[in-house]
């Protein structure tokens, strides 16, 4: 057997959530129908709700990036965000009041939950997005969150993108959601909580630990710039988990300069297109880690943004005790990706 084959546990250097590499489980032999993933498609109908035109089926919009003197919830928009018609929380309920010792706890689902519409042509590919299209997503992101901090009764916006259905995507017009809640999510609270830990155990922050050994090992390198890194996750899970990192210390990504957002998605522009490539357009999801809103400079935690292609489906171990398998080692995806990069 080759040993570059031999299955490894790897332990995830922030939160400390194992992962199976098993190679050998690519040859295993599958006869039922349906087993595989879905590529992206785009077979819904146009225009669709978030096209120009259509501005009367979303309610209207609270930031857009428009054309000078054109009016509100109207055509003439690059970039809008509207209020989710069909949202998971809502802001006319009433915050909820501390949780109790009860066994069985519930509390008004008080919240935001928005969408940020990419841009007014009808694409599903983030990769079809212009160069400032791409930077104006993430400049919105910026925006929508620093708004979002001064309602004191929020302590978290949740920034996500599903990118074809597989990823849970409804709509194929490409958008993504900002869902702002009185809790941070238990996800990120294991972030913080891990982060601080090491913090107090070592004195460093684990995310720019991360940043110098992947910069300085290469091996798992599928990219960076100036301000940036992209690489594959250590222990992924799936194949081709990628992170983006700020290679400074950045705890919040409200900070983000436009200068940053430019740089920041010329580069996951490039990843995203060597994706495609490699994995003949999967579907994905993006989600954007950061600090909790108003939580100022932490020195033990860094803002990143992860890029999770459906390359599998979830079965029993991962959905019943955690613990995810991939077939593909970090290593082998990052140089993968590396060689399908187009130029810069």
């Amino acid at each position: 057997m080759n040993m570059k084959d031999d299955p490894q546990l790897r332990r995830d250097p922030v939160t400390g959530r194992w992962v199976l590499i098993a190679p050998q489980r690519a040859q295993r032999p599958i006869n039922l129908p349906g087993h595989a993933p879905t590529h992206r498609t785009n077979g819904e109908r146009h225009p669709c709700p978030f096209c120009p035109g259509q501005e009367a089926d979303t309610p209207n919009e609270v930031y857009a990036v428009r054309d000078t003197g054109t009016a509100p919830d109207g055509p003439g928009w690059h970039l809008r965000i509207v209020p989710n018609m069909y949202p998971a929380v809502r802001p006319d309920v009433d915050a909820p009041a501390p949780a109790t010792a009860d066994l069985f706890v519930t509390a008004p689902a008080f919240g935001t939950a928005e969408v940020l519409i990419d841009c007014a042509q009808h694409y599903d590919d983030p990769t079809q997005l212009s160069d400032k299209q791409f930077a104006d997503v993430f400049r919105a992101y910026r925006a929508r969150m620093t708004a979002l901090a001064a309602d004191p009764r929020l302590a978290h916006v949740s920034v996500f993108k599903n990118v074809g259905a597989e990823a849970g995507a409804s709509l194929g017009h490409l958008h993504s959601q900002m869902i702002a809640t009185p809790v941070v999510p238990e996800l990120l609270r294991t972030e913080l909580s891990c982060a601080a830990e090491h913090f107090g155990r070592t004195g460093r922050c684990v995310f720019c630990a991360l940043v110098r050994d992947e910069l300085a090992d290469g091996a798992r390198v599928v990219a960076r710039s100036e301000r940036f890194v992209i690489v594959t996750a250590f222990a992924p899970r799936f194949a081709y988990e990628m992170w983006l990192l700020p290679v400074a210390h950045e705890p919040r990504y409200e900070a983000l300069t436009d200068y940053g957002a430019d740089e920041l998605a010329a580069l996951l522009k490039r990843v995203l297109v060597a994706l495609d490539r490699v994995q003949n357009a999967p579907a994905y999801n993006w989600f954007l880690h950061t600090s909790p809103l108003r939580t100022g400079e932490l020195p033990h935690y860094h803002w990143h943004l992860e890029v999770l292609p459906r390359t599998a489906r979830p079965a029993g171990l991962e959905w019943g005790f955690g613990c995810h398998i991939t077939t593909v080692a970090p290593e082998q995806a990052a140089a993968e990706l590396r060689d399908a990069l187009p130029k810069s």
